[in-house]
């Protein structure tokens, strides 16, 4: 099933795929191209809404280590 996380966007999908991991993430894509993978939808979901966001032009804050 492919959920599309933003209404007014349909670009960015979420399905549910095997990665590599013991159990199938949900997977995030722009334009069908990989943007990340999460083993919970709602993380997934946020992560849609942050890569929207920076594409938009937003100033995105990384941590420094």
């Amino acid at each position: 099933m492919t959920y599309r996380p933003i209404a007014k966007d349909p670009r960015y999908t979420i399905t549910r795929e095997w990665v590599g991991k013991a159990k199938p993430q949900f997977v995030v894509r722009f334009c069908d191209e990989w943007v990340d993978s999460f083993a919970y939808y709602e993380s997934a979901k946020m992560r849609a809404v942050g890569e929207k966001a920076r594409r938009n032009g937003a100033l995105v804050i990384e941590a420094m280590e």
